[in-house]
C-alpha cells in the first residue's frame, strides 16, 4: 500500500489544501484496476481486470455490470482463465447511463485501452454482461456487430422501453411534438437493430426464477432469433433467481461457446445486412461505413452482397455511405449496383457513394460542414469530446447568478451521474483558440454570454431576452426555453450545445437537465414554453432536427 499525497494550491502557488490518501499496489497477474484518461471530460476512470493465467497473446472479454455493482466486484466474480483477459468497464458509475450514452462510451473507451495494453488477439474480442449490463450486452452488441465474435447476455432485458412496461410512447405518441424526441432514442430500440446479430454469436443465460428480469424477456429474444439466427445457444438455469452465485456469469458453457467464434478479417465478409439508427452511434460494419442519413436519426439499412469483382447494395435512409475496398484486396475494377445503379470504380480506391437528386455518384471526401459520421448532432451528443461549459457573465445579476449555478449544477449531475470532471469558464476566460476543437455547451443567449458571438453569429437560431429567432419564424415571449446543437465553425469535429432562455422565467425553465441521463431522447432542437414544466409536450413550440446542411427548415412547428 503506498501514501499519496495531493496539494491543491492556486495561481501564485499559494497551497490552498492537501490531503493524503492510501492506494494498493497489486501485481498486474492477479484481478486488478487501471486508469486512463477518457476523451469525454479528460477525467481518470478505471477498469477492472481478471488477467489471463500464463503468458502470451490472449483473447479479450468485455463484461458490463448490473445497475448498483462496481466494475472490481464485476470482475472478482471470474475466476481466472487461460486463453482470455476478463476486463469490467464502470458505466462511469455502478448505476451510470444503462450501458447507453456516455456508459456507451466508456465501454468503448476500456475496450480499445485494453486491446492495447494486453496486446489481445483482435479476432478473439467477446462480450458479456450481467442485469442491466445484459442490457448492455444486447445493446452494444447489435450496435457494434463487427467488434465482437460473439456475445452472451445473462439476466437480461433487450430495451429500456419495454422493460417493465412499453406504455410510456403509447402516451405521449398523440402529441406531434414527441416524434424527434422519440427518434433520437432510436439507437437504443435493440429489438429494430438485432438483424445486427446475424454476424455474431449468442449465448443466452437466464434463471428460470428470475423475479427481477422476468425469463419472458428473454424468451421473447430466442423466439426473435430462431426466425433468423443460425449460430445461438438458449439455457435457462433451473430455479435460478436474479443472482444465484457466481456462475451467474461466469459460466463455463458461455467461454467454451466463445472459444468456438472469431472475427472474420474484412476480405473473408462477402455479405453484410447492416441496420443503425444514427452514425452520430453507429456507422461501420466491417467495410461499410454509413456517413449521412435522408432523415437524421430515424432507421436506416445497408445491405451489401460481394460476388467476385461486383458489389451489389440496396439502401434504405442512407444519403452518403462508404466502401473500404482497399480491404477487401481485390483488383482491377469493380463494378457497384447500388439501387439498381450501376457505376464502376478501381478496386484500390474508397468507394464514397453519394445520392444527389435520386440518383448515386462518387464523391471524392466528406463535406464536413454537413452533418457526418463523426458530428451528427443530437443534443446529448455535446456533452463529449473533453466538453467545457462557459457560462454567461452579463445581463442582470440574477441572470448572472442563474448561469453560473447552472453550468455548476449540471457539472456536478455529470460528475454524480457519471464520474465526471467538467470544466465551468466564464464567457470572458474563453477563447477559440485556448478551446481548440473541444465541444461546447453554452449557458446563456445573445444578450448575456460573449461567447455567443464567436461561437453562434450564424447560427439559423438566435436568441435574446425578448424572443427566439428560428429561420425566417420569430417567436416573442419572455417564458421561452431552448435546447438546441449546432457544429462549431472553426472545426471538424467539435459541437456547440446551448442550454438557453429569453429571461429569467424562460431560462429557469430549463432547469430539469434530464438530458444527462440513459434513458431520455433529445433531439438537435427543442424550443419550449416555461408552462411546459406544467403542462408537458403542448408547450413545446418547436422540436426536430437541422437538415443536413444544418439549416432549420426541416424543424417542426408545434402550435
Amino acid at each position: 500500500e503506498l501514501t499519496i499525497e495531493l496539494t491543491l494550491t492556486d495561481k501564485s502557488g499559494k497551497v490552498i489544501d492537501k490531503t493524503k490518501f492510501p492506494i494498493q499496489q497489486r501485481s498486474a497477474t492477479i484481478h486488478h484496476e487501471r486508469t486512463f484518461l477518457s476523451k469525454v471530460d479528460n477525467s481518470v476512470q478505471y477498469y477492472s481486470i481478471a488477467p489471463a493465467l500464463g503468458a502470451g497473446q490472449k483473447a479479450l472479454i468485455l463484461s458490463v455490470h448490473g445497475a448498483s455493482v462496481e466494475a472490481r466486484n464485476q470482475a472478482r466474480a471470474y475466476k481466472q482463465k487461460d486463453w482470455a483477459h476478463i476486463v469490467a468497464a464502470t458505466n462511469r458509475r455502478p448505476f451510470g447511463f444503462n450501458w447507453e450514452d456516455w456508459g456507451r462510451i466508456d465501454a468503448l473507451e476500456v475496450l480499445a485501452e485494453a486491446k492495447k495494453v494486453f496486446n489481445t488477439i483482435p479476432e478473439q474480442t467477446y462480450l458479456t454482461g450481467h442485469s442491466m449490463g445484459g442490457h448492455g450486452t444486447w445493446f452494444l452488441g447489435t450496435t457494434y456487430p463487427d467488434k465482437f465474435a460473439a456475445i452472451a447476455p445473462c439476466a437480461s432485458y433487450p430495451d429500456i422501453s419495454t422493460y417493465g412496461s412499453d406504455k410510456g410512447d403509447e402516451m405521449h405518441d398523440i402529441f406531434k411534438a414527441y416524434g424527434s424526441i422519440k427518434r433520437s432514442a432510436n439507437s437504443g430500440r435493440v429489438k429494430s437493430l438485432v438483424q445486427n446479430l446475424k454476424q455474431s454469436g449468442v449465448y443466452i443465460l437466464h434463471g428460470d426464477a428470475d423475479s427481477t428480469v422476468p425469463i419472458s424477456q428473454v424468451r421473447e429474444m430466442r423466439q426473435i432469433l430462431g426466425t433468423f439466427h443460425p449460430n445461438f445457444c438458449y439455457y435457462e438455469y433451473p430455479g435460478g433467481e436474479h443472482w444465484y452465485g457466481d456462475h451467474s456469469v461466469d459460466w463455463f458453457p458461455i467461454f467454451e461457446f466463445f472459444k468456438r467464434q472469431t472475427i472474420p478479417a474484412n476480405k473473408e465478409v462477402k455479405e453484410i445486412d447492416f441496420h443503425t439508427a444514427t452514425p452520430a452511434v453507429s456507422a461501420t460494419d466491417y467495410w461499410l461505413k454509413l456517413q449521412q442519413q435522408i432523415r437524421p436519426f430515424d432507421f436506416s439499412n445497408i445491405n451489401v452482397k460481394l460476388d467476385k469483382q461486383q458489389i451489389t447494395v440496396k439502401t434504405e435512409n442512407v444519403s452518403i455511405m462508404e466502401i473500404d475496398l482497399p480491404s477487401l484486396h481485390l483488383n482491377g475494377e469493380i463494378t457497384i449496383n447500388i439501387n439498381d445503379q450501376t457505376l464502376k470504380i478501381a478496386a484500390d480506391k474508397k468507394a464514397i457513394l453519394a445520392l444527389k437528386d435520386a440518383k448515386w455518384e462518387f464523391i471524392n471526401d466528406i463535406n464536413t460542414t454537413e452533418k457526418y459520421a463523426e458530428r451528427q448532432g443530437g443534443f446529448k451528443f455535446a456533452f463529449n469530446n473533453n466538453v467545457v461549459f462557459v457560462y454567461a457573465t452579463g445581463g442582470s445579476a440574477s441572470e448572472r447568478e442563474w448561469y453560473l449555478n447552472r453550468a455548476r449544477f449540471d457539472a456536478e449531475t455529470f460528475l454524480y451521474k457519471g464520474n465526471g470532471s467538467i470544466d465551468v469558464v466564464a464567457d470572458s476566460e474563453f477563447s477559440l483558440e485556448k478551446y481548440k476543437d473541444r465541444n461546447v455547451v453554452l449557458y446563456g443567449n445573445a444578450s448575456n454570454n460573449r461567447a455567443w458571438k464567436l461561437l453562434l453569429e450564424s447560427s439559423p437560431i438566435q436568441i435574446d431576452n425578448q424572443q427566439i429567432k428560428v429561420g425566417d419564424k420569430v417567436l416573442k415571449g419572455n417564458d421561452l426555453a431552448a435546447y438546441f446543437v449546432l457544429p462549431r465553425k472553426d472545426s471538424k469535429t467539435a459541437l456547440v450545445g446551448v442550454v438557453a432562455g429569453t429571461s429569467e422565467k424562460g431560462m429557469k425553465a430549463t432547469w430539469a437537465n434530464n438530458y444527462i441521463s440513459g434513458i431520455t431522447g433529445f433531439p438537435d432542437v427543442m424550443i419550449f414554453k416555461a408552462d411546459l414544466l406544467l403542462n408537458g409536450l403542448p408547450n413545446m413550440q418547436v422540436s426536430g432536427f437541422f437538415d443536413n446542411n444544418w439549416s432549420a427548415k426541416t424543424l417542426e412547428f408545434n402550435p
